[in-house]
């Protein structure tokens, strides 16, 4: 089964990564995860996200402790994989689905976010599946993974509100399960409001900040504050970043073959979704963290490959967008980013494109990435803990995994 080749080459490239300590705002969701499991303050935790990634992880160390977390990545990353190929081939054919899920195996922020099963990860293999299930009409296995996914990040909402959309004003179709997720999330945002509790806006830079995160997004796109200095981080994440250009380029070569209604019906949710999505997440007044694109990369990379499946001179071109992949997998040398970001030497090893925005996580998610983590715990094993202050050591989680070097 030719699945089985973007699933066998994601895990080759996860394994040597499988056993490194959890940094950064990994390092901050597993201690979260923690506190869940032993019930520390749950109610402060849900009005930081949704709580089914921490009733995961929670699950996941009742069953096999702390210090093979990252196992959680590989499983979800082989599922999210699959759940796109079998998208691709729904869509358009067996070719552009093996194409697309080996993209997807390689993407290097793919590959990173998936090392601790971040959120934003999460999230996207959940949509993926719901999408999936939605594809085939199986309304309620697709209201199950959208439901998951919205409580796992509320953003994720964002991609329900996009079906719901679809189905009403161009499908023409209604159902309650569509309706679901979106009911999901109202019912959790009152819980927690009677609780005192609110959805997450610890980094709300906006000057509406102290209204909420909700109050923001509204308030954004009724001022048209959409567009500020936040939000263009995010794009240029998004359409240029690490080689993404040339991905769009591809992409935007598709669109001129997508000609029948019944495929524009189709895929009319993925286009309401990257429009919703970067007007009100991307927009959104906080770190400007280069995973917050995430969710919207998978279709990328469906829409790239079809669009490369359509060219005169196919093997050519697909070889030339796998090996830019597998440049942007390993380095960060695409000129055109490197003309946009500076960037900054970590340890002895390897460059890093980064910006003032972006926070302690500004960090390109690539193999240079998970070589870092790798080379970090290295260190903490051996008892040299001179640390660059962005991937400094955080001694709750050491403690958790019984490390005592570096754990001071």
């Amino acid at each position: 089964m030719v699945l089985l080749l973007p699933i066998i080459i994601f895990i080759l490239l996860f394994i040597p990564y499988l056993y490194v300590f959890p940094a950064n705002d990994g390092s901050l969701e597993f201690v979260f995860a923690h506190r869940w499991f032993t019930g520390d303050n749950i109610l402060q935790l849900l009005s930081l996200h949704p709580p089914f990634k921490l009733i995961l992880n929670s699950i996941y160390f009742s069953l096999f402790g702390y210090d093979t977390t990252n196992y959680i990545g590989l499983l979800f990353g082989s599922i999210g994989i699959a759940a796109l190929y079998f998208i691709a081939k729904k869509l358009f054919n067996e070719k552009v689905a093996l194409l697309s899920s080996i993209l997807l195996a390689i993407s290097g922020l793919y590959l990173s976010v998936a090392l601790f099963s971040i959120h934003d990860f999460l999230m996207t293999v959940f949509i993926l599946l719901a999408f999936v299930y939605y594809l085939n009409s199986r309304y309620i296995l697709y209201a199950l993974f959208a439901c998951i996914a919205v409580l796992t990040k509320e953003t994720a909402v964002f991609f329900a509100l996009s079906i719901l959309l679809s189905d009403i004003f161009i499908k023409k179709h209604r159902s309650f399960w569509t309706f679901a997720p979106i009911v999901i999330l109202f019912w959790y945002i009152e819980f927690i409001h009677f609780a005192g509790y609110h959805l997450w806006n610890d980094w709300n830079f906006s000057p509406t900040a102290s209204k909420g995160s909700i109050y923001t997004m509204i308030n954004n796109l009724v001022t048209l504050k959409i567009f500020n200095k936040y939000a263009y981080e995010n794009w240029l994440h998004l359409f240029i970043f690490n080689f993404n250009w040339v991905y769009w380029l591809f992409a935007i070569g598709s669109f001129f073959y997508i000609k029948t209604a019944e495929l524009k019906k189709s895929i009319a949710p993925i286009g309401i979704f990257f429009v919703i999505f970067m007007l009100t997440v991307l927009s959104f007044q906080t770190f400007t963290i280069n995973r917050y694109i995430l969710p919207l990369l998978p279709f990328l990379y469906l829409f790239a490959s079809f669009g490369v499946s359509k060219l005169k001179w196919q093997p050519a071109s697909i070889s030339l967008l796998i090996i830019i992949s597998l440049v942007s997998l390993a380095q960060s040398i695409d000129p055109i980013s490197n003309f946009i970001w500076q960037k900054t030497q970590l340890l002895d090893e390897s460059v890093y494109i980064n910006h003032t925005l972006d926070g302690d996580d500004g960090i390109t998610y690539n193999l240079q990435y998970l070589d870092l983590m790798k080379t970090r715990t290295d260190m903490i094993l051996n008892n040299n803990c001179n640390f660059p202050e962005l991937i400094k050591t955080d001694t709750q989680t050491l403690s958790l995994l019984h490390v005592s070097n570096c754990n001071k």
